[in-house]
Formats: structure tokens, sequence, C-alpha cells
């Protein structure tokens, strides 16, 4: 006897599907500002940080009678950038074009699917452009046996500060740039030891909130914003970093009025503006398939490096 289970149903539910596209999975570009570009290679003008904060003796700049004023000057110098073209592509075959009922939407996907992993790329090159060792003008590593690790307790009692570490940091920026750190990224590991670190919950004693959120321990640390790098690595087994923090100035926005540790600088030439470019490409000679196709230039510059402390190997 048929039973109604037998008539199966082969066309998909059109609103749902279970896939693991991360929406805006990465602030790359919240981390250091954007620079786009319409020339692949160029230079970024650089100032001489002494230029600018020396004073030399007071007393020349008293001026009396027909006297001429003291005066200076500032050297300009350049860093280089260079651009370098990233793409990737995903082929959609005539088949699953035809595919009507496919709720799983071919081309959209597809473009997501592209960009997306551009966007891991760009966070993996970041990774290793900014979040290293020898890289920025001050270095801690936490294996020195002078420092606590964030999550190291002692009979239930943190062993580490992380405000008043953060603090001191906070100092070496400032006392050779005179620039406030505003921004402090860190791996997600780093995160946890901090929700759980006692002498950070002393603190929030007298505060009015009691859970440790984000914006609570930007607050704490004196920065306008805290970004966690919790991007999975390719095998989804772990984080793509873990155990590192980056304290640093960077402005709001591009400015020749400011200095910053870094930035992305996108070329733009070819996507009308857009940083990462898609476009399709038929394919007559893969049996007509549509290849989908992304493009992005961009170089990812240290450009005032003593504007950020680096840390790593923070956690047990």
């Amino acid at each position: 006897m048929a039973h109604w289970s037998d008539q199966v149903n082969t066309t998909y539910i059109a609103n749902v599907a279970n896939r693991y596209m991360i929406e805006n999975p990465f602030k790359v570009f919240n981390i250091f500002p954007l620079i786009t570009s319409q020339k692949l290679a160029g230079y970024i003008a650089t100032y001489t940080k002494s230029d600018w904060l020396r004073i030399g003796t007071t007393s020349l700049y008293k001026r009396v009678g027909a006297s001429e004023s003291v005066g200076d000057d500032y050297t300009v110098g350049k860093q280089a950038y260079r651009c370098e073209q990233y793409s990737f592509h995903k082929d959609i075959t005539k088949d699953d074009r035809n595919e009507y009922d496919n709720p799983f939407d071919p081309v959209n996907d597809s473009i997501d699917f592209v960009v997306n992993r551009l966007q891991r790329v760009l966070l993996s090159e970041l990774i290793t452009s900014f979040f290293a060792s020898s890289i920025w003008g001050t270095d801690v590593d936490y294996d020195d046996s002078s420092y606590s690790k964030w999550d190291a307790k002692t009979s239930g009692v943190s062993d580490a500060d992380p405000v008043d570490e953060v603090m001191s940091y906070h100092s070496t920026i400032k006392s050779t740039t005179g620039y406030q750190a505003n921004k402090m990224i860190i791996t997600f590991d780093v995160l946890k030891a901090l929700k759980s670190n006692t002498k950070i919950m002393d603190r929030m004693k007298t505060t009015t909130d009691k859970t440790v959120t984000l914006a609570l321990l930007a607050n704490l640390f004196e920065v306008e914003r805290i970004e966690v790098l919790d991007a999975v690595n390719e095998g989804g087994t772990d984080f793509m970093v873990n155990g590192k923090m980056l304290l640093c100035y960077t402005p709001p926005r591009p400015t020749k009025a400011a200095p910053s540790a870094g930035y992305n600088i996108g070329y733009v030439g070819e996507s009308n503006g857009r940083t990462i470019g898609t476009r399709k490409i038929l394919m007559p000679e893969k049996n007509d398939a549509v290849r989908i196709e992304a493009d992005m230039y961009i170089d990812q510059v240290a450009v005032g490096t003593d504007l950020a402390v680096f840390c790593e190997n923070m956690v047990s």
C-alpha cells in the first residue's frame, strides 16, 4: 500500500538554507582606515616627528625691535605602497542556472562566496602585516617571566591587572607621539580572559553595569573602540589568531592633519570605486558556464610604528 511519504517533493524550501556565510565577517577596515587610490603604486607623505615636537631655547623666540623672527623648517619624506591584485572565482554551470526552483540563487550565492573568500584573504593578510613582532615601536611578549598572563589566577584571584598594564602602554604611545591610542584590537581568547579577570570585576563594583561588555572594557581601557579578531581558521578548528593585542591610534578617517598607525590602501581604478569588485564572465568553452569573479587591489601599510604597542602570548 502506498504511503503519503512515498511521494517525495524534490522542490527545496525557498526561504531557508544552512550555509556558513558570515555577514560582514571581518572588520578589517574598522581596524585601519581605508585609503582609496586611482593608482596601483605611489607614496604616502611622511613627516619627521622631531620637526613638529622641537622647541629649542625659548629665548630665541623673543623678538625685539627690527630683529628677524627665529625660523625653522620641516622635512617631508615618502613611504612607498604598491597594491597587489587578489582574485578568486566561482563557475556556475548551465544546469545550475536552469534550476529555476533552486532556492540557492546560484548567481547571488556565488557573489557572496567569492567576496567572502576575498574578505578572509584580506584578514589573513592583515594578521601577517600588522599582528606580529618587529613591526611596531614597542613589542611585549608575555612569555617573558616578568609578565603575568591575563588568564592566570592564584587562589581564584587574577595575577594580572590588565587596566594598569594597558594604561602603561597608553603612556608609552602618548609620551612619544602626543597621541592617545583610541583602538584596541584583541583576539577572542584575550577577550575571554578579560571577562573573567577578578581585578576588572573589582573595578566594576563602582559601576551600574555588572556585565563585562566590550563597551565597558573600552571605557576601562580608555579607548574609543575594541575590535575582536574572532574569525575561524580554514579548518574550522580554532580562530585564525590567538593570544594577541594591538593598542594603537588611527584617525576616524584618512586625513592629512593626523598620523595613523597603519592604513589599508585600496586601488579602485577598475572597480567603479569599490574595494572589492565583481564581474560576470561568459564561459562558452566551459559548456556555457558563467564565471563570477572578484578582484581587489590592496596594500596594508604600517605607517606610524610608534603609534602602537603590540602584545603576544597573553594567555596560557
